[in-house]
């Protein structure tokens, strides 16, 4: 699990490099976990998981959850 003093900016500079990586990012998949994780710590800010609908938004990509992954992976599709 990618827990640390620099948790937020682990998850933040995965994000960047997917879409800096990526043309067009589709949409970004995590362990289940580690998407628990990532709501507890981006709680109340503006990079917040949000709901659209049924759909969990990050970073503007819809979330697939994908428990068959590492409990540390995190991949901007």
């Amino acid at each position: 699990m990618m827990e640390s003093v620099f948790f937020r900016e682990k998850i933040i500079a995965a994000m960047l490099y997917g879409f800096r990586s990526l043309k067009k990012p589709a949409s970004v998949t995590i362990h289940p976990e580690l998407m628990m994780n990532i709501r507890a710590q981006f709680k109340d800010t503006q990079l917040e998981p949000k709901r659209i609908g049924e759909v969990e938004m990050f970073f503007g990509l819809p979330v697939i959850e994908d428990a068959t992954k590492d409990t540390d992976y995190i991949a901007v599709d």
